[in-house]
């Protein structure tokens, strides 16, 4: 008798564990922790807004995923100008951070058609304007002129920076946004 009363109550204590959430309950779990955040927080602290966001503007980004020793989304690049040239100018997006949050966000511009390299700028610097404002970040008109001219900037978060050309690839100019250790997930945990 003892030992159906102890099978009994082993048994349902075994029924009362939770199943694992869902993929949908940890996407709106991500959403709630994030819902209170604005600005440059959110834009790095929610993976699936970021490329969402992204996505608007056609880049087709994947799903942030595990890769390598951290996390990475990226998608097929896109034509940015004169698409009867030989090799258009394109852009391309990468994302790269941990599980818990994105670290760096570039946007890539290859100038294979040099002829058409400020077309291709202009929309780039209209793209990445147009990407902050999905979080309410107000672009930097120092940023702005960097892209549209095709100069250098160092002003965190932004890094304009112009990669020149090889034998193997064209010019490029890659515009990354990277988080600061101020807003990294294990700064931001309870000091106790």
């Amino acid at each position: 008798m003892r030992a159906a009363i102890a099978f009994i109550a082993v048994a349902t204590l075994a029924g009362c564990g939770k199943p694992a959430p869902s993929v949908r309950e940890q996407e709106a779990a991500q959403v709630a922790s994030v819902r209170t955040l604005s600005g440059w927080d959110r834009l790095f602290a929610s993976p699936p807004e970021t490329i969402g966001a992204i996505n608007q503007a056609g880049f087709a980004l994947g799903a942030y995923a595990a890769k390598g020793d951290g996390y990475a989304a990226s998608g097929q690049p896109r034509m940015y100008s004169n698409s009867n040239a030989k090799a258009p100018n394109t852009v391309a997006v990468a994302l790269k951070g941990t599980e818990a949050a994105i670290d760096t966000v570039t946007y890539a511009l290859s100038l294979s058609d040099p002829d058409d390299a400020t077309t291709a700028r202009m929309r780039l610097a209209q793209t990445v304007g147009e990407f902050l404002g999905r979080f309410k970040i107000k672009a930097d008109p120092a940023l702005l002129r960097a892209i549209r001219l095709g100069t250098p900037l160092d002003q965190p978060p932004a890094h304009v920076a112009l990669v020149p050309a090889s034998k193997d690839a064209p010019a490029r100019i890659d515009v990354t946004f990277t988080r600061s250790p101020a807003t990294s997930p294990a700064n931001n945990k309870t000091q106790g």
